[in-house]
């Protein structure tokens, strides 16, 4: 283990463990793979004993109930998704009380969507549950609640809803476990000559595309590389470390306390606050506006805020304090704000001058 890697992982504190459904459901029955859950609470039981504080952030609820339901492939009716959820999460959570009872630790489930995120309050008061609940040494497992939401709500696939939970959290590290030994410089499935990468200082546009965006991960699973490290980005650009490993292979301790095989990502030297991370990376936009050059110019060189003056264009539908993605005439996305107008009124008033900021100053983050 280089001393780096060393140093950073004994200053770790906090670590969110997300589980991959290939590491989660047997492949052949599509049952609980009950045998790793047992190996991850003495592993967790490990971490716990030396002073760290753990969430997990689960998959498999879909894929253990396809298992249940008889299906060979996920279904695509939302409907029958959401009913294989409802079925697995069942004995998804079944499981987990009984590996983490044998080490005489309580597990909590906490079931989430996107509007949790979205709303400021609700987002605080997860942060007070998590640290409730480690409090009285109960370790959160969290889940989207794949049974209820739709694609409005939905968070996306939970490499995101990882992210989203170290952010919120302030977490030290997020350990991605999945199937792959790491992340690779080409394909190890179509290249036998592909080669691990140990550290990664930074994901670039260089390492992005070192996956496909889209890719889908397995007949259980939804998220591939690109999911995972579009995660490992937004944790690490906040100041948070990641390590992507072998869930077949590695466990939880064997990464912080010996040399594991897996990619390590660095977090950015400076850390955001708190409201800095909700706006930039956790909370889903609801709409977004484009400003011209005059607007791009003046929030990113004198931090400005943004008025209605220079606003070309308004999409989505979003009311007043919704947060929305700001963009350039080109179409990138070049900062994320709360508006103080909806998309309706906005649309009659952009272009107009002498009237109140379209998204103030305070409540904008540029990227």
């Amino acid at each position: 283990m280089s001393d780096l890697r060393k140093n950073l992982l004994a200053e770790t504190k906090r670590i969110v463990i997300k589980l991959g459904s290939r590491v989660l459901v047997e492949a052949g029955t599509r049952g609980v793979n009950t045998a790793f859950i047992n190996r991850l609470a003495e592993s967790v039981a490990v971490l716990q004993e030396a002073g760290k504080e753990i969430a997990i952030v689960t998959s498999g609820a879909i894929g253990i109930g396809m298992g249940r339901m008889g299906y060979s492939k996920k279904p695509d009716n939302i409907a029958d998704k959401q009913v294989c959820a409802a079925v697995g999460q069942i004995d998804l959570m079944h499981a987990y009380r009984n590996a983490f009872e044998k080490q005489k630790i309580a597990v909590g489930q906490i079931l989430l969507s996107a509007d949790d995120f979205r709303d400021r309050n609700r987002y605080k008061n997860l942060q007070n549950i998590l640290i409730s609940m480690l409090k009285h040494k109960t370790i959160p497992v969290i889940n989207e609640n794949d049974s209820v939401v739709v694609s409005e709500i939905k968070v996306g696939d939970n490499d995101k809803l990882s992210s989203d939970v170290a952010l919120f959290w302030n977490a030290d590290l997020l350990l991605l476990f999945t199937d792959e030994d790491g992340l690779f410089d080409s394909n190890p499935k179509t290249n036998a000559s592909a080669r691990l990468l140990n550290l990664v200082p930074e994901v670039n546009s260089e390492i992005l595309n070192l996956a496909k965006p889209g890719e889908a991960g397995s007949a259980v699973s939804t998220g591939g590389m690109y999911s995972k490290l579009e995660a490992v980005r937004a944790v690490t650009r906040s100041g948070c470390n990641a390590f992507l490993a072998n869930g077949t292979k590695v466990l939880p301790h064997e990464v912080l306390f010996e040399n594991a095989l897996g990619t390590l990502f660095l977090g950015n030297a400076k850390k955001l606050a708190s409201r800095k991370k909700w706006l930039s990376f956790v909370s889903t936009p609801k709409g977004s506006i484009t400003i011209d050059d005059g607007g791009v110019n003046a929030i990113r060189k004198k931090h400005a805020s943004i008025l209605p003056v220079g606003v070309v264009s308004v999409s989505g539908n979003f009311s007043m304090k919704d947060l929305i993605d700001v963009k350039d005439v080109n179409g990138n996305k070049i900062a994320r704000g709360i508006s103080k107008y909806d998309s309706r009124e906005l649309k009659k008033v952009m272009r107009m001058k002498n009237l109140d900021e379209a998204i103030h100053k305070n409540d904008l983050v540029v990227f």
